[in-house]
């Protein structure tokens, strides 16, 4: 099976995934809301995203692992691979005893962060004590679900993505119909992790047998210079885990739960479309470690040209939809009182770019080895945002906090991780403004005005018709913007053979 193919069976399988997680998403939030109110949810989102700083207890271990076995196992080294299973369940059962410590830590220390009062800090902590110990149970056996990512095993892993949110979400709506309130959405976070985890380690016994007999005793040397592997990654994460799980902090310990409410649904389209739009490169990711342990230069960098041209693309698709429908679909779906404003919207559409190429520009010089250096550069830039999005915060609200992820990821970051990128892929910063960037801003600005008239003109439609014209604008976007992703493995196969079936169709005559 090539590359392309795994490619396309790993989107396919993540569109089904996003897809029906976003829909349901949709569906879910205002359900939420109506059984335990805005306050209380806001609560939750916060206290949640205080708690996710554990899971960076693995160091980026579990980022890193996948490709480390994508390099061994497209050179035909089996030992290697094997080397690597052992070790890297030896690092994830460590790693969830920090975990451990961390989880305990900031479970104390929340209620003076979020200022809980008794009442609150009662129904809170709780549910986050559940969410605390699925995580314990669950990390170790992360490491086979990275294994199976590793090797490619997509249908399976396709499949395995959409039982998890499944189990989530039927665990959700059925406990907080019971009236169970934030125990209904602890439980539904806690239990599909550890279900999905033993599928894993189950799936690589049935198909990869050799890969769990026989395991050397994983060294101290090797346990450390996997986690060593990983530490640009971890690093990198924390300067993620900073931009996308602060927001709600800061609104909350500037004493505004409710306003995390209404940056969460004003925000929910971007982000889920964002999500969508990361799907085809991001599956691409390990066939691109492959390329680069094959030594083909010209044919990874041709490559990433075409992978950052696509985020791009895709990113700008968003951004028109979240300008052009955003503010009457909120206003729809949860109410007025939820959309953050006009001026939240356009920075949650700007930041949908931004995000989107700093997330290319960080990815793709970390799988080809420069993991530390953006690592560090992510880093600075999570704090950086932290900084602003206090400041900005307290002076604008919710479009202050979105506003400093616009700056410190859309700006600062893009400046600092040019160096690095071009170090990592061997292309300079002039060749990516003139091969990506210039083309895509030529394309991108007639789209913009487009999604600004539309949205002055169309006003708060009823939500099937705003759903309507949000595809439309989308559509037109993605339409307008096709050279940029005409040559991408999977959008140029499907080309391929539709001329070919055209063709053959036609008597050989050509398109």
């Amino acid at each position: 099976m090539s590359r392309t193919v795994r490619a396309s069976i790993a989107a396919a399988f993540s569109y089904t995934h996003v897809g029906i997680s976003v829909i349901a998403g949709l569906w879910l939030i205002p359900f939420t809301l109506y059984h335990v109110g805005a306050r209380t949810y806001g609560l939750w989102l916060a206290s949640g995203e205080l708690l996710a700083y554990a899971g960076l207890a693995e160091l980026g271990m579990l980022v890193t692992l996948p490709w480390l076995i994508a390099q061994a196992d497209g050179q035909g080294d089996r030992a290697r691979v094997r080397l690597l299973v052992s070790t890297g369940a030896a690092a994830a059962t460590l790693s969830a005893l920090v975990y451990v410590a961390l989880a305990v830590l900031l479970w104390t220390q929340l209620p003076a962060v979020l200022r809980l009062g008794d009442v609150e800090r009662a129904s809170v902590q709780g549910p986050l004590l559940i969410v605390a110990l699925g995580g314990c149970l669950s990390h170790p056996l992360r490491a086979f679900n990275a294994v199976l990512a590793g090797l490619q095993d997509v249908r399976f892993n396709g499949i395995v993505s959409l039982t998890h949110w499944l189990i989530g979400f039927v665990l959700s709506v059925s406990l907080l119909s019971q009236g169970h309130g934030l125990y209904a959405l602890a439980i539904g976070a806690a239990v599909p992790p550890i279900v999905s985890g033993a599928a894993a380690a189950i799936r690589l016994r049935r198909i990869a047998p050799d890969l769990l007999r026989d395991w050397p005793r994983p060294a101290f040397a090797d346990i450390r210079r996997l986690f060593l592997e990983g530490l640009g990654t971890w690093i990198g994460g924390w300067g993620w885990r900073l931009v996308a799980a602060s927001d709600s902090l800061v609104l909350g310990a500037l004493g505004r739960p409710a306003q995390v409410a209404a940056l969460a649904c004003t925000s929910k389209l971007g982000q889920a479309m964002v999500q969508l739009s990361w799907i085809p490169c991001d599956n691409g990711l390990i066939g691109l470690a492959q390329l680069a342990a094959e030594k083909q230069s010209q044919r990874l960098r041709d490559a990433l040209v075409v992978m950052i041209r696509v985020y791009l693309a895709l990113a700008g698709a968003v951004a028109c939809v979240i300008v052009a429908v955003n503010p009457a679909f909120v206003r729809q779906w949860v109410g007025p009182e939820m959309f953050a404003g006009a001026a939240a919207n356009a920075f949650v559409a700007t930041l949908a770019i931004a995000m989107s190429f700093g997330h290319a520009v960080a990815v793709i010089p970390s799988v080809l080895g420069r993991r530390l250096a953006i690592g560090v550069v992510t880093m600075v830039c999570g704090l950086l945002h932290l900084g602003l999005a206090w400041l900005l915060g307290m002076r604008f609200g919710v479009a202050g906090v979105v506003a400093a992820g616009v700056i410190s990821h859309g700006v600062v970051f893009s400046a600092l991780a040019w160096k690095p990128f071009a170090q990592a892929t061997g292309t300079t910063e002039f060749s990516l403004l003139s091969d990506v960037l210039r083309p895509w801003a030529l394309r991108m600005v007639p789209m913009a005005i487009l999604a600004v008239v539309v949205q002055r003109v169309i006003g708060t439609p009823p939500l099937p018709v705003t759903i309507a014209i949000g595809a439309l604008v989308g559509a037109t976007a993605l339409f307008h913007m096709r050279p940029l992703y005409i040559e991408f493995g999977p959008v140029r196969a499907l080309y391929d053979r539709l001329t070919a079936s055209w063709r053959a169709s036609h008597g050989g005559a050509h398109p």
